[in-house]
C-alpha cells in the first residue's frame, strides 16, 4: 500500500486521539468526512495500523511486570502467539531469533497473579518447551513516552467492572461501537461515553493509533538486550543507554545486577553497530544476551520518529 502526505497526516492525527470524529479530523486536513472515513478504513483493513486504547500499568494498578522468554515447537509457534496475544495482560508479543523463540512483556496486579499465568497458563500451552522469566523492578523508559511523565506516577485510578470490561475491550478495538459496549457492561449509553471519556482524562487509556512495526515505520530491526552487570554500575549503564533515541525501552530486573532494553534500527548492519559501539564494553558488564525480531504479533507501545513520514514504506 503505497501512502501519500494526507495518509500520514491522517495517521498522525490518529495518533493523537484515536476516538476523533471524522468529521473533526476531516476539517483539521482539509478533506471531506467521507475521504476520512475511507482512508482509515483502508489503513486498517490493510493493516497498516492498529487503533487500541493503550493501557497506562502505573495508572491501572499493574505493578507486577516480567519479561517472558519462549522455546518451543516451531511447528506450534503461531498458535502459542495468538493465544498469547489475547491477554490484555500480555502487552508485547514477538518472535525472535536466539536461545529462545518468543518474547512477551507482562503486566499483572500483583506478583501471585503473575506467576499462576506462567505456571498456569503458559506451561501448559501445547508446544512450549522451555520458559525463562525476567521479573522487573524498575522501568526507566517506555511508558512515559506515550503517556507522559506524570501519568506514570501517583496513585491507581479506582476501577469499576464496567470500567475494566471497556478497558480490555478497547484494548483490542479503540472505535468498538458504544451501543455494543453499553450492552455487554450492562450499563447505559451514556455511562458508557461518559466513563470512556473519564478513563482517557485520567490518563489510564489512551486511544491512538499504533503503527505496524513491520510496515509502516522506518525500523526494519529490533533486538532485545540483556545485560547482566556489576549492581553498583546498573543506575549509570541505564542513565547512559536511556539517551539515546535508538532505545525505545529500558527496565531493570529484580535481581539487582540486570537490565534489558529494546534497540530500533533501520537495518540489521546499524543495529550491529550500535551494539557493538555502546553495548557490547561498558563498565562491569558480566553478560550480555541478544534477541533479534523476526515477527511481531501484538504491542500496544508503537512509536515512530518525527520525520518518518520521509521514510520509505516497507511492503
Amino acid at each position: 500500500m503505497k501512502l501519500n502526505k494526507t495518509d500520514y497526516q491522517l495517521i498522525r492525527e490518529l495518533q493523537r486521539d484515536g476516538s476523533a470524529s471524522y468529521s473533526d479530523m476531516a476539517e483539521k486536513l482539509s478533506i471531506t468526512a467521507k475521504t476520512v472515513a475511507k482512508k482509515t478504513e483502508r489503513l486498517l483493513a490493510d493493516k497498516m495500523i492498529s487503533i487500541i486504547a493503550r493501557p497506562n500499568p502505573y495508572l491501572l494498578g499493574l505493578f507486577s511486570s516480567a519479561v517472558i522468554v519462549l522455546k518451543t515447537n516451531l511447528a506450534k509457534n503461531e498458535e502459542i502467539c495468538r493465544t498469547l496475544s489475547e491477554n490484555f495482560h500480555v502487552n508485547l508479543v514477538q518472535t525472535v531469533f536466539g536461545r529462545y523463540d518468543i518474547l512477551a512483556i507482562v503486566y499483572f496486579p500483583d506478583i501471585e497473579q503473575l506467576h499462576r499465568f506462567i505456571d498456569d497458563e503458559i506451561y501448559a500451552m501445547d508446544g512450549v518447551l522451555k520458559v525463562k522469566s525476567y521479573f522487573i523492578k524498575d522501568v526507566f523508559k517506555r511508558y512515559d513516552r506515550f503517556f507522559g511523565k506524570q501519568r506514570c506516577a501517583g496513585s491507581p485510578v479506582k476501577l469499576k467492572d464496567a470500567d475494566w470490561h471497556f478497558v480490555k475491550t478497547l484494548a483490542r478495538d479503540g472505535r468498538a461501537n458504544p451501543v455494543q459496549l453499553a450492552r455487554a457492561s450492562g450499563t447505559h449509553l451514556s455511562t458508557v461515553y461518559r466513563r470512556i471519556e473519564a478513563l482517557q482524562k485520567s490518563g489510564a487509556i489512551k486511544i491512538s493509533a499504533v503503527p505496524n512495526p513491520s510496515r509502516l515505520t522506518p525500523y526494519s530491526a529490533d533486538a532485545y538486550v540483556l545485560l547482566e552487570a556489576e549492581p553498583q554500575e546498573i543506575d549509570e549503564i541505564c542513565t547512559k543507554l536511556s539517551r539515546f533515541p535508538e532505545v525505545q525501552f529500558l527496565m531493570t530486573m529484580n535481581n539487582h545486577s540486570g537490565l534489558i532494553l529494546c534497540i530500533h534500527s533501520k537495518n540489521n548492519g546499524t543495529l550491529f553497530q550500535f551494539i557493538q559501539q555502546h553495548i557490547a564494553y561498558p563498565k562491569g558488564l558480566a553478560n550480555v544476551e541478544i534477541f533479534v525480531r523476526a515477527v511481531i504479533h501484538k504491542t500496544y507501545y508503537g512509536l515512530v520518529p518525527d520525520d518518518w513520514e520521509t521514510r520509505p514504506t516497507i511492503n
